[in-house]
Formats: structure tokens, C-alpha cells, sequence
């Protein structure tokens, strides 16, 4: 009984955290705000379950983030069964449907918008933060990328691979608050037109320098 209760009150925090990040931004919340947000009758809940906020702010892009990766390995099986796991329009599609499916459901949607504040925050590295959760689906798409972007610097592909993180995030927020104002839509159209775009921005030729 106690674990489980230990269970529903980080899950709680998180909850609320992700939602008050959505709201206010990173800088705008303090412990305190979360802790009432999850009805957590010990103010010290938070440092007793993550150590601390920035502990926390990691785990709630860890967490659905978790969600993410069984529909996205899901699809790659998909596109290797399709013999497409060199295309990059696949991969990408791959990459943003279940951002975009997620914003069919208010959680998905904050989730966006808490994301979208965590790129904007320069204390953090998303690339890095996804590195560290060890998201299998995230690095093999980037690898069949790179290796699909011929004709590229390396140091043009490894630019254009982390941007497309942050685009696909703005994106997902886009469709988010299309979603909510009605005007989405459906959803499958919306990932075509985000692989699309997104594939159009990998493969653009690299414009040369003016003397």
C-alpha cells in the first residue's frame, strides 16, 4: 500500500509539473506550485521523489516520451517490412506521427507546449536529455538519416538533424493548438504535411557562400 502510494504521488508531480511547465514555462514554476498542483500533503515531496526540479523537468520529458517509443518502433518495423528503411520521408513520418497522434488527447497537447518550453530554455539540451533516456527508435532514425543524407558536409547533417528535433517540435505545438481551437486536420493529413516539410528541409541544397 505504501509503494503504491509512493507510485501515485510521483506520478502525480509529474502530472502536475507537465501541465504548469505547459502554463507558465520552465522559470515560472516553483516547487511549491507543483506540490499543491498534486495535492502532495508534504512539501517535500518533490526533492524526495526526483532530488530536485531539474530532475524532475527531465523526467517529464522522459516520461511520455516512453509512450512515444513503442509507437514509433512500431512504425519502423512497418517501413523495414515495406523495404523502406532508407527513405526519408518514411523515417520522418515515422518520426512525428505519434507527436502529432498524441495531440488528439489534451495530455499530448501539453506535453507539446511543455516541450516547445524545454527547446526554448537554453539550460537544456533536448538531443542530449534523449540521448541520456536511451531512446532506441530516436537513434536509429537519426543513423538511417544520416546515412540517407548524401552529398551533405557531416557537419551539414548533424546541424540539420538536430534542428529537425526542434521543428518537429514547433510543429507538434502547431497542431496542438489547431486541435483545440477545431481547426485540425485529420490527423494523417497533418503527418504528411509534417514529413513533407520537414523532408524538404533535410534535403534542401546547401546554399554557397557570397563572396
Amino acid at each position: 500500500m505504501q509503494t503504491s502510494k509512493r507510485r501515485d504521488t510521483r506520478a502525480a508531480l509529474i502530472h502536475a509539473a507537465e501541465r504548469l511547465f505547459a502554463e507558465k514555462g520552465l522559470g515560472g514554476v516553483s516547487v511549491r506550485d507543483i506540490t499543491i498542483a498534486a495535492g502532495a500533503k508534504n512539501q517535500s515531496a518533490l526533492h524526495y521523489h526526483f532530488g530536485g526540479m531539474e530532475a524532475l523537468i527531465k523526467e517529464v520529458f522522459a516520461h511520455r516520451f516512453r509512450d512515444i517509443e513503442h509507437h514509433r518502433i512500431a512504425r519502423l518495423a512497418e517501413i523495414d517490412k515495406a523495404g523502406q528503411s532508407g527513405d526519408v520521408y518514411a523515417l520522418l513520418s515515422a518520426g512525428i506521427a505519434p507527436l502529432l497522434q498524441g495531440c488528439l488527447e489534451e495530455e499530448g497537447r501539453l506535453y507539446a507546449r511543455f516541450c516547445v518550453q524545454l527547446i526554448s530554455d537554453p539550460r537544456y539540451d533536448a538531443g542530449q536529455l534523449i540521448d541520456d533516456i536511451g531512446i532506441q527508435s530516436a537513434s536509429a532514425i537519426v543513423h538511417r538519416l544520416s546515412e540517407a543524407l548524401t552529398g551533405l558536409t557531416a557537419e551539414t547533417v548533424s546541424t540539420r538533424l538536430r534542428r529537425v528535433f526542434t521543428i518537429s517540435v514547433m510543429i507538434t505545438a502547431d497542431y496542438a493548438r489547431s486541435v483545440e481551437a477545431g481547426s485540425a486536420p485529420p490527423v494523417e493529413d497533418a503527418i504528411h504535411e509534417a514529413a513533407s516539410t520537414l523532408t524538404g528541409f533535410l534535403l534542401a541544397k546547401p546554399a554557397t557562400s557570397q563572396a
